[in-house]
């Protein structure tokens, strides 16, 4: 009996030990045990690749979207990365992007929201990895590609139903201030 009792404790401390560092059971429960993402975050969608989850969250409080990484440890999940991305209003709203590398993963992620009924597909990416997304308004398209690239080095240009451009996601044309609020989707001109 005292054996049991023994194991039983062990087994709890052991437990409580994981949770107090952030190891959970689901990506969900890891990316919700993520300090970057406050009670006000609701989940809006999930993407996997290999053993690393990408969950996207919004929170209308703070009017910002916030993206976060859960990877598998073991047979456990632990979520230590995160982006933020503000809202805007713009024709084309980035709401998430994510690109890492670590020793057991590496992944870029895209999401956007189109907010123009001219576009008719986004593409992004890099060769050999280019990808092609019909989107229509409202709707949110995300990509996810096995490789970690800069989100700015993925050509990602909008399209109307001819295939002219329309927008693409960088910074301004001609400009050497980057700053993060110029990272946007640009109108081709």
């Amino acid at each position: 009996m005292k054996k049991l009792i023994l194991v039983l404790v062990s087994v709890g401390m052991v437990v409580v030990m994981f949770m107090l560092s952030n190891y959970r059971f689901t990506p969900e429960s890891a990316a919700l045990s993520n300090p970057a993402l406050t009670d006000d975050f609701e989940y809006v969608d999930q993407h996997g690749l290999g053993e690393a989850e990408v969950l996207l969250f919004k929170s209308d409080e703070k009017e910002e979207y916030m993206t976060v990484l859960a990877e598998k440890s073991g047979l456990l999940y632990r979520s230590n990365s995160s982006t933020y991305t503000p809202y805007t209003s713009d024709p084309l709203q980035l709401v998430g992007g994510m690109s890492l590398a670590t020793e057991e993963n590496a992944l870029t992620y895209l999401s956007v929201i189109s907010n123009d009924d001219k576009v008719a597909y986004i593409e992004a990416g890099v060769e050999p990895h280019v990808e092609r997304r019909g989107v229509s308004v409202g709707e949110r398209v995300s990509l996810l590609f096995p490789f970690s690239e800069n989100i700015n080095k993925l050509n990602a240009t909008a399209f109307d139903q001819n295939g002219k451009k329309l927008y693409y996601l960088g910074y301004p044309k001609g400009t050497n201030m980057f700053r993060q609020e110029d990272f946007r989707w640009h109108k081709y001109e």
